[in-house]
């Protein structure tokens, strides 16, 4: 029997950025800015990360916690909620029910945006592009090889970062990780964000009548009880005016394909049972699902070693540190079960910095780091996982695989330096 094989093909960068969320765009885009040639890959067909592919309509870490909002992160994040306004879609940050403020989010505009941001930086592109193997040579990555379509490619770069909110460059290039829930490491549970439409723009949200269908729900139902008893996170979504709604949970089972089907295939029939449920409500009789996202929202599954991993007594003490490449405000967000989720503040000022070794793999010279996959201890993990975050620590890491393309050690002061000519917060 003949057997036909994909022909592969070879290229080179200078740098070399899985995952086009906030982190892998705002790297990727910083690097590019340094004149490093560099390509960024996705495996989704549009980039924006889990606002695009999840449903995550909001940015969190953006702006300290007080009373008004004071900024946190800017540089290329800044420019990004900057192109979402161009775009049409109001950026003023909001109050969530938490006390902290997030940005309401339009999927599309996000997709969009970040296409925009990537075009006029020079960036090149790959999507629907799979990594599946990376070689090594003396302790650094030498390539990766990427699945599309067409065949396999095999790109050489100086530098790596990691942006793939799963690790999933650290682990096939085997990095040390510091939690792995293939290996049984407890993980915060994955949601489902959805959208509906047909709820009238001046309809309230009646939470006390919501939490009493959702009580009634769960005393007389033989199926799986909805774990927000409040009825979860609700707010409105710009342009469209659709209700986001976040009120599913569920502890996901792992990475592969099969683990993820039965996760993901759970969570879109709550939905179905949750909208019949929302329909009791004054003014969504009439409601309907507009969307769920092409996958479930993860927090966590996998986190590499890094140099310096962030911790949580850096952020109670709102530590600043003369290496900090930015800054994280988010509080830590714990989730430690579906519907059990707790908040810890920020202290000192309200931020604590983000050391650079955080973005610096501990055993691979030329690895770098951004957005979740960053090196953290459980409890500061929920608090620099954010999408706001993310835009600050993928800046960073961008500068810092294009610094390193032709120096072995990274200066931390050449890097902070360029993030403050960008507009950064340091």
């Amino acid at each position: 029997m003949e057997q036909l094989m994909f022909s592969g093909r070879q290229e080179t960068y200078d740098v070399v950025v899985i995952g086009g969320g906030a982190g892998g765009m705002s790297a990727a885009v910083a690097t590019a800015r340094l004149g490093a040639r560099v390509l960024l890959v996705e495996q989704y067909g549009f980039l924006g990360g889990a606002a695009s592919h999840s449903q995550v309509l909001a940015y969190c870490g953006f702006y300290q916690k007080g009373a008004t909002p004071v900024p946190a992160v800017l540089g290329i994040g800044a420019e990004l909620l900057a192109e979402l306004e161009t775009i049409g879609q109001t950026v003023a940050p909001i109050m969530s029910r938490s006390g902290n403020w997030i940005v309401m989010l339009d999927p599309e505009s996000v997709k969009f945006a970040f296409d925009r941001m990537s075009d006029v930086a020079g960036v090149h592109v790959r999507l629907h592009s799979k990594l599946t193997a990376v070689a090594l040579d003396k302790g650094r990555i030498a390539s990766v090889t990427l699945a599309d379509h067409d065949g396999t490619v095999t790109i050489e770069a100086g530098s790596f970062v990691d942006a793939s909110g799963e690790a999933t460059l650290s682990v096939l290039a085997g990095a040390r990780l510091t939690s792995d829930i293939s290996r049984g490491n407890h993980v915060q549970p994955a949601s489902m964000p959805v959208r509906i439409g047909g709820v009238a723009p001046d309809t309230p949200v009646d939470r006390t009548v919501l939490a009493g269908i959702i009580a009634q729900y769960n005393a007389t139902s033989s199926d799986r009880p909805i774990p927000r008893a409040d009825g979860g996170v609700i707010s409105r979504l710009p342009i469209s005016g659709d209700v986001w709604w976040m009120t599913i949970d569920l502890a996901l089972g792992g990475l592969s394909g099969e683990d993820l089907w039965a996760v993901e295939r759970e969570a879109r029939r709550q939905a179905w049972r949750n909208l019949a449920l929302i329909r009791q409500m004054p003014g969504f009789e009439r409601a309907y699902l507009v969307a769920t996202g092409p996958q479930i929202g993860i927090r966590e599954t996998r986190r590499p070693l890094s140099r310096d991993d962030m911790t949580g007594a850096a952020l109670e003490g709102g530590t600043r540190r003369s290496d900090g490449i930015g800054r994280a405000a988010w509080p830590m967000e714990v989730h430690e079960a579906p519907g059990q989720a707790f908040f810890v503040d920020v202290g000192g000022e309200g931020f604590a910095d983000i050391p650079m070794g955080a973005l610096q793999a501990a055993d691979l010279g030329n690895l770098y780091l951004a957005g979740r996959v960053i090196g953290a201890e459980q409890a500061a993990y929920g608090s620099v996982r954010v999408m706001g975050t993310a835009f600050a620590t993928g800046h960073a890491a961008g500068i810092a695989a294009a610094l390193g393309v032709t120096a072995r050690q990274v200066c931390v002061d050449e890097l902070r330096r360029i993030l403050v000519t960008q507009n950064a917060i340091v």
